[in-house]
């Protein structure tokens, strides 16, 4: 169910059923894996500043292709116009002032197509790979959203299995505590063993309160990620029992590197970077040479004037018209000696790149592999530290073990339990990330891994 719905309790009178319908509700309540990415998407603020990058990003195609395109300019204009003529009207007539006030406009078109422009034509090349390169920045943060909910959900839980555990070994330490003090009451335990005891327990208290810290920290997070203010971290589906491995196919390591290299988006934006410098140093380098544009006009002009009126005259040309750099002061050759250094920098970081994806995926891959044999291992201890606390439960009963013997083994069950729980995790969290480093990561990958987290 999805979060914010809701249902109403029937009050039967009997606590049992009531106790049951409660935990209906918490069920029905509880956030899944999947219910978060959908929060995610609308709420991350990461994601939605990625997505409005995206949308400036890919407007460089059609800024770089204007550089190529015609270029049409227009302007008008329109004067009042006065004019005042001092002398006389006949021989020796007194002086007189004549004025004149007359209308005058212009109106100018002018068209502009680049014939020969190294320079535009490198603005056109570059506007094509920013765009790639937001699209691929893009897939990038899309996958990452994929995996940053994934983590933030499976630390939230681990949180919770770290403070399960912590709770049982300060638990276990305080029985211990008490056995001692009435050993030492009896006199059969020094006043050391007792403070000892003490000391322990302590510890474990202090243990006790940062991992309710660590899980409201975790809590936060995921909080701040989904923008669901979930109040108590149990609120969200835990990992079901039914864990099934995934399907890595029959891929070798090589396989998995070699379609790294082709569809990583990581790479390809460091790609895409790179062609944007080849570009950048291209477009300074051009101030070398011509630009060659076909510019075509049409002027009219009419105004009158004290000795005309209505006087009009229309212009138009069409030409090639050539622009030839001479000297600039050394900018043309400083410029594209930057640009140089900077494509080659791009080319170094694309090589660094190249290498982090690489390592990281080898590094994934094996967790992924080693995963199974982890989990197995772990899965058999778990039987083993269970039977043991069964064990131990039956010796108290018959007076042949203590109390704390029980509670020492609970608190390995439980650490067994959290150990298991947390190389589930690293599991499925691997299993993204390999997809991801290999250029394959989709939402389809996410949503086999929601159902691991089915309530």
């Amino acid at each position: 169910m999805r979060p914010g719905s809701t249902r109403t309790a029937i009050n039967i009178g009997k606590p049992l059923l009531a106790l049951a319908c409660m935990s209906v509700l918490q069920q029905a309540h509880a956030l899944d894996l999947m219910g978060s990415y959908e929060l995610a998407l609308k709420n991350d603020p990461i994601y939605r500043s990625a997505s409005k990058e995206y949308e400036a990003g890919i407007e460089n195609n059609g800024i770089g292709r204007a550089a190529v395109m015609p270029k049409l300019a227009a302007q008008y204009n329109q004067n009042a116009n006065r004019a005042t003529q001092w002398g006389a009207q006949y021989t020796g007539g007194p002086n007189t002032a004549t004025n004149w006030s007359y209308p005058s406009n212009y109106s100018y078109v002018q068209l502009t197509q680049p014939i020969f422009s190294l320079e535009a034509f490198a603005r056109w090349r570059q506007g094509i790979a920013q765009a790639d390169f937001s699209q691929s920045k893009f897939i990038y943060n899309t996958q990452e959203l994929l995996i940053r909910v994934l983590q933030t959900y499976t630390d939230l839980l681990f949180s919770m299995d770290q403070l399960q555990f912590q709770t049982a070994e300060r638990d276990a330490f305080y029985e211990q505590w008490n056995v001692a003090k009435r050993l030492n009451k009896g006199g059969e335990a020094s006043i050391t063993d007792m403070l000892e005891a003490e000391a322990a327990y302590q510890v474990a208290d202090a243990k006790v309160v940062d991992a309710k810290d660590a899980v409201e920290n975790a809590r936060r997070k995921f909080n701040s990620i989904t923008g669901e203010a979930i109040d108590d971290a149990a609120k969200i589906n835990k990992l079901s029992g039914n864990f099934r491995y995934l399907n890595l196919s029959s891929m070798k390591f090589e396989d998995w590197k070699e379609r790294a290299l082709n569809t990583n988006a990581e790479l390809k934006a460091a790609q895409n970077n790179m062609e944007i410098a080849k570009q950048e140093y291209r477009k300074n380098h051009a101030g070398h040479y011509p630009v060659v544009n076909l510019v075509g006009a049409l002027t009219t002009q009419q105004s009158n004037t004290v000795t005309s009126i209505n006087n009009t005259t229309n212009q138009s040309y069409l030409g090639v018209q050539i622009n030839l750099p001479i000297f600039s002061g050394g900018e043309i050759n400083a410029r594209s000696s930057q640009a140089l250094a900077n494509y080659e920098k791009s080319q170094a970081d694309y090589d660094v790149t190249k290498d982090k994806v690489i390592t990281e995926l080898r590094k994934q891959y094996d967790l992924v592999v080693s995963g199974k044999q982890k989990v197995q291992a772990l899965s058999s201890a778990l039987e083993s530290a269970t039977q043991l606390v069964k064990a131990m439960r039956k010796s108290v009963m018959a007076g042949e073990r203590i109390n704390v013997d029980v509670l020492l083994a609970e608190k390995g069950l439980f650490n067994t339990r959290r150990d298991l729980a947390q190389t589930k995790y690293n599991y499925l969290v691997a299993y993204l990330k390999l997809n991801q480093l290999g250029g394959s990561l989709e939402v389809e990958d996410f949503e086999k891994i929601a159902i691991y987290f089915k309530g």
